[in-house]
């Protein structure tokens, strides 16, 4: 029986002996791969009669450049600013965003990969599931247009923007200290994302600045999930430990704790001061003090960087890094 299957970039990487990426550059008429490697790409593309999809909109508009865009979790309520500010600049500029959810999986994020370069996407925005991945890996070694937003990775040679993590959780310990506290829980997100190392450090370092140690039972780990966050409080309550202010990591995790205080008949901020990270949407609702990652305008800066990579109008690697803010409100107080 005859094989019907279209035929797919990897088969023609596969006769060619070029990697997928290569393939992608060649068939979008990027002029980057060698003349040689051009010719037999599109010559095996030929032969296999090989046909592109969703590279134009309909007839008589302007093509649209498509790009990818690969996020960890869709449910989490900081990535969508970061969407809105990356459709922001596509829009103006004219660029069709294919959106995936990786669910912070490997394979789920592998499997987006090529799908996404099957589309024939131009350049890839992504907030990596963590862990190695060798499609990544290859992408990077053929300097395919890629940016790397909110978390930075391993791999070296790489564009990203984010925001000085370090820094915005440093200044969270620096305005508890200067309220009186001394004894704070911090709640961790994962140990195995970039942005909660940074954090971790910053805060912990700003501590040791003012001569206080950030002591290990009074570390949780809330994996930037609400009900993790409220269970972990609750255990800490039931051992009676003394405390006076909380550091959460992200948003989500300050309002598992909040819940979990209040359960406990505890008054924020009378009984226990909490500071979050993020400061999403509902955070004002609640008048959370928070550290504020500008998250619209690192979802822009991601959008503008990859159409200069796009253009060759900068070169790999290409870092920047925005600058968060404390957000002063009511869940904090001088004891």
């Amino acid at each position: 029986m005859e094989n019907t299957k279209n035929p797919t970039i990897h088969d023609i990487a596969h006769e060619a002996g070029v990697s997928p990426a290569t393939v992608s550059r060649v068939l979008n008429n990027n002029p980057s791969v060698q003349a040689d490697i051009q010719e037999r790409v599109r010559s095996i593309a030929k032969k296999l009669h090989y046909e592109k999809s969703r590279t134009t909109v309909q007839k008589g508009q302007k093509k649209s450049t498509i790009i990818g865009l690969i996020i960890p979790d869709v449910l989490n309520p900081f990535f969508p600013l970061l969407i809105k500010g990356i459709e922001n600049i596509a829009k103006i500029q004219g660029f069709s965003i294919i959106f995936c959810d990786s669910e912070n999986d490997i394979e789920t994020e592998e499997k987006h990969v090529k799908n996404l370069m099957e589309e024939g996407i131009e350049g890839l925005i992504f907030i990596p599931a963590p862990g190695s991945n060798h499609l990544i890996k290859e992408l990077i070694q053929q300097d395919f247009p890629m940016v790397f937003l909110d978390r930075t990775t391993t791999h070296g040679n790489t564009n990203f923007v984010t925001c000085a993590n370090k820094e915005g959780a440093h200044q969270a310990a620096k305005y508890l200290y200067s309220l009186g506290h001394r004894n704070i829980v911090y709640i961790s997100g994962p140990r195995y994302l970039s942005t909660e190392n940074e954090r971790f450090e910053g805060f912990s370092t700003a501590l040791e600045e003012e001569g206080v140690q950030l002591q290990k039972d009074l570390i949780l780990h809330g994996e930037h999930s609400w009900s993790t966050a409220y269970e972990e409080v609750n255990k800490l309550l039931d051992m009676d430990r003394q405390f006076s202010a909380v550091f959460a990591s992200s948003d989500i995790m300050a309002f598992g704790a909040k819940q979990a205080f209040e359960d406990s008949g505890l008054q924020i901020p009378d009984d226990v001061s909490i500071i979050g990270y993020d400061d999403i949407p509902f955070s004002s609702a609640i008048a959370l003090t928070t550290i504020s990652q500008p998250a619209f305008e690192m979802g822009r800066n991601a959008m503008h960087l990859l159409i200069d990579l796009i253009n060759k109008r900068v070169h790999t690697p290409h870092h920047i890094v925005l600058r968060p803010s404390i957000i002063i409100r009511k869940s904090c107080q001088k004891i």
